[in-house]
């Protein structure tokens, strides 16, 4: 007779723990751990990274800042020659 047909078809719960469930448990145990712990290290990494990018972000503002202010400087520069050199040819006719 099997074991389905003496219950009427029901599944026949065990209550017993056995070396396989204690070294199944001892896996999850170990598995969940170690997923967690690279799970910790890989956020620890970006957080790093996301810190390292900031600072390269201001510096490359800062510096483009500057870059701007040197350009606006040329600029008025240019307009003031320019300026000169339409004033002296209005002088010359």
């Amino acid at each position: 007779m099997k074991p389905e047909e003496s219950n009427g078809g029901r599944l026949k719960f065990d209550p017993t723990i056995n070396a396989g469930h204690l070294l199944t448990f001892a896996g999850f145990l170990i598995t969940i751990s170690v997923g967690w712990s690279t799970l910790d290290k890989r956020v620890v990494v970006l957080e790093e990274q996301r810190k390292s990018q900031e600072v390269r972000d201001q510096a490359q503002d800062l510096r483009s800042s500057e870059k701007f202010g040197e350009i606006r400087e040329t600029m008025q520069d240019i307009k003031r020659t320019v300026e000169i050199v339409r004033d002296k040819l209005e002088k010359r006719q």
